[in-house]
């Protein structure tokens, strides 16, 4: 029997059927970000956010069965910026931050990729931490969250390593503790949603930052950034 013929003798797209499915799918986690972000994790119900995707709520639960599932899919969207399978780490946007000729370069990098990821996803970092304080089913999300970002900051250290020394007398697992620090949503909130920093000026703080304490030594040119 040809592959898209049913029994029935119909045709039968599987190809346009997932694509309308990840539709679906990625227009319920829009919504949801849209919501969570707005309004809270708790104040969002279902049929909020089934009504601002335009779907029915049977259709979220058979498509992501529940809020906090809905949640940490919304958030890897929101720091992915699509909802392609690929990791952070392998992103066209990340590549520089393995392959820049210099330790500088390759933390320059990274806070400018550190500056997309928190423009999208800041919110809905802050949106999890919150909501893990009263519902106990989103703690192991919340610490998965920190341990994936305590992960992504080793990641860069050992990066800087391969190319250079780090500032005297710091290890890799303090320097790490300081990326970690610096690549916080809440120093991104203080900066950019309190302080109303731009995005540049934070990427280009975040930079100096890291390249002044993870390879130590002054960064030329400082006060002209701002």
């Amino acid at each position: 029997m040809p592959a898209n013929v049913n029994p029935a003798g119909r045709n039968y797209d599987a190809s346009g059927r997932l694509a309308r499915a990840r539709q679906t799918r990625r227009a319920i986690l829009d919504a949801a970000i849209s919501l969570f972000t707005a309004q809270g994790y708790g104040a969002t119900t279902l049929q909020s956010i089934a009504d601002e995707a335009g779907v029915a709520v049977q259709t979220i639960y058979a498509t992501l069965e529940n809020k906090p599932t809905i949640l940490s899919e919304a958030l890897d969207v929101a720091i992915s910026g699509d909802d392609e399978s690929t990791a952070v780490n392998e992103r066209d946007w990340m590549s520089e931050v393995w392959s820049a000729e210099t330790a500088a370069r390759r933390l320059r990098a990274y806070a400018a990729a550190v500056g997309q990821i928190m423009d999208r996803a800041s919110d809905m970092f802050m949106v999890v931490t919150n909501a893990a304080l009263t519902d106990a089913r989103l703690t192991d999300l919340d610490a998965e969250t920190q341990r994936r970002r305590r992960h992504g900051a080793a990641s860069v250290v050992r990066s800087v390593t391969a190319v250079s020394d780090l500032a005297t007398g710091l290890s890799e697992e303090r320097a790490t503790d300081l990326v970690w620090l610096y690549n916080s949503p809440a120093v991104h909130q203080q900066l950019v949603r309190a302080a109303g920093w731009s995005s540049d000026e934070y990427v280009a703080w975040l930079g100096a930052a890291l390249v002044r304490e993870v390879l130590g030594g002054e960064v030329s040119g400082i006060s002209e950034l701002f």
